[in-house]
């Protein structure tokens, strides 16, 4: 009698599992009002381990901000990349979701929800095993004075993981709810390619 109780309360148990992961999916997420800040920066990197073509080296940073929760009307000019050096100049003109501050009176507010974003070769995908070094020096020049929140990062470039991960950058960020709706409210200025 005791081995039939079990099994069905494990047979029980099995079937309301999916259920529970369904209702736990299914809840809202916790949002958080933000005010979109806009940065505008020159990331200047040297002696970077590789040649990257200015188009390659704008898409990674794009897709990294995007990744972060930058407004999806941000602006990437890389420069001293079409002549095969290591030292490229890349500037950004980007917008962050940031919690309101006393300076935010009349700034447009944006649903948000926290979120730990993972940076890594393949995610996104633009990123690959060989941009460690780039991903060190844009946490350094980008990343670290605009996010002020939490990081963690495996930037040891020079001694690859046995697992096959050569670097990861870890950071809790603001997600918008609605990136894209929100772009055409207010359009930032763009900038040509810096010669």
């Amino acid at each position: 009698m005791r081995s039939r109780s079990h099994k069905l309360l494990l047979l029980l148990s099995a079937l309301a599992l999916p259920w529970a992961s369904c209702l736990a999916i299914g809840a809202p997420p916790t949002t958080q009002p933000a005010t979109w800040v806009t940065h505008d920066l020159n990331v200047d990197l040297h002696d970077l381990p590789q040649r990257y073509y200015c188009d390659g080296l704008e898409q990674k940073f794009r897709d990294v901000l995007l990744a972060l929760g930058a407004r999806s009307n941000l602006t990437v000019a890389a420069s001293r990349c079409e002549t095969g050096s290591r030292s490229p100049i890349v500037r950004v003109r980007f917008s962050m979701p940031e919690a309101p501050g006393r300076n935010s009176q009349g700034a447009m507010i944006v649903q948000t929800t926290a979120a730990i974003v993972r940076l890594e070769p393949g995610h996104p995908q633009s990123l690959q095993a060989g941009d460690c070094e780039l991903m060190r020096q844009t946490r350094e020049k980008l990343l670290a004075p605009v996010l002020r929140n939490a990081m963690s990062f495996n930037l040891n470039c020079s001694a690859p993981s046995p697992r096959g991960v050569h670097f990861n950058l870890s950071a809790q960020t603001l997600q918008p709810l609605s990136n894209g709706a929100l772009m055409a409210a207010e359009a930032m200025p763009s900038f040509k390619r810096l010669k």
